[in-house]
């Protein structure tokens, strides 16, 4: 009975990393997930949140086997800076970090 029960949770643990690396979001993915989630619109290094028009200062990509960390860092016209980062995981982007500095 052991030796089943060993079996079905390596078949289990392969099949959830499997599933894991397969349903990693994609990075194209996430201007969407940013404009759903945080109502901001980017075309290449503009970006519009509601009436602000905010320039993308920096974006950085980290693309793991199983997860992607995503984030942007952008200027309002203010000189303020606001950065959201998105943690990829099981096809969608959830918030890791939304930071704004005056």
């Amino acid at each position: 009975m052991n030796k089943k029960r060993i079996i079905f949770f390596t078949l289990a643990l392969i099949i959830f990393f499997l599933i894991l690396t397969l349903s990693k979001p994609s990075p194209e993915s996430f201007n969407e997930w940013l404009s759903n989630k945080h109502d901001i619109e980017c075309v290449g290094d503009k970006c519009i949140n509601g009436n602000d028009n905010l320039t993308v200062a920096d974006r950085t990509i980290d693309d793991y086997f199983f997860i992607n960390k995503i984030g942007v860092k952008l200027y309002y016209e203010d000189g303020s800076v606001l950065l959201i980062e998105g943690l990829g995981i099981l096809g969608t982007f959830s918030t890791f970090t939304f930071n704004i500095r005056i």
